[in-house]
């Protein structure tokens, strides 16, 4: 399939989209193989979050459309073409729910391995401070990207409402989402009632995202910031998908 320019808004699927300054992105069309092996990764999560948070996954169900397209943006990205098999094998690309060490691959990181972030490395926790601005994605100086290392190229879906906080009353308000070139978006607020947990009986606790879903790939960094109104340790979770080259995903991950 050959690859084309398209508008952000043209390959949504209905769904809303933070595109910040990106409104025009390179995309591939899958094949019917390859739109089978994401469909089938999509289900396979959405059938366990039907059980655990059936609510959440209504919304996310919602949002096949946009993944299939992404899937696509993420292929016309990374600098080999390559197609999708699930599982990934040597000189394929692979797909997963997105998962703390596709998120921040080193403990530290830096301008080669770009994954600043203020989550604990290979967990979903972030330790907070009252009154002090933590970070989804970026770390308030830096921007963070995806990985750019040759054969392990990713791309990150995060899905709208895919911002979920487990264990805890939740414990922010205030959140900003800019890019590198789109720098002069001001804060965003959430409902006061986030923290009336979603579902019955289970301490599952869902932000919104007014901006939409987010899509982050190696050549565009993303700052995602939040206030926190007590201190103490976050249990954060971010539903969204990876895309990636096989070699970042051809062995069990553990962030060192």
């Amino acid at each position: 399939m050959s690859e084309r320019p398209v508008n952000v808004k043209d390959i949504s699927a209905g769904v809303t989209v933070a595109a910040l300054d990106r409104h025009t992105v390179s995309y591939v069309e899958l094949s019917d193989e390859e739109k089978r092996w994401i469909n089938f990764v999509f289900d396979s999560g959405l059938t366990h979050l039907r059980k655990v948070a059936p609510s959440i996954a209504s919304e996310i169900e919602r949002q096949r459309g946009l993944a299939l397209n992404m899937a696509g943006v993420a292929k016309a990205t990374f600098p080999v073409r390559k197609n999708y098999a699930f599982p990934s094998v040597p000189g394929s690309l692979g797909v997963a729910w997105l998962f703390p060490q596709g998120l921040k691959w080193v403990a530290t990181p830096s301008a080669d391995n770009p994954c600043y972030t203020s989550y604990t490395t290979n967990s979903w926790d972030i330790p907070v401070t009252a009154g002090t601005s933590a970070y989804l994605l970026g770390d308030g100086t830096n921007f963070y990207k995806t990985n750019r290392t040759t054969n392990q190229y990713t791309f990150i879906l995060i899905f709208d409402g895919g911002v979920v906080e487990v264990g805890s009353t939740p414990s922010i308000e205030q959140f900003q989402l800019i890019s590198e070139g789109k720098r002069d978006y001001g804060i965003y607020t959430v409902e006061p009632l986030t923290e009336i947990p979603i579902e019955k009986n289970v301490a599952i606790y869902q932000y919104p995202t007014p901006l939409g879903a987010l899509f982050v790939s190696f050549d565009r960094g993303v700052m995602w910031g939040f206030k926190p109104r007590v201190s103490g340790t976050k249990t954060i979770k971010l539903l969204g998908l990876i895309f990636a080259e096989h070699d970042f995903l051809a062995s069990l991950k553990w962030a060192t």
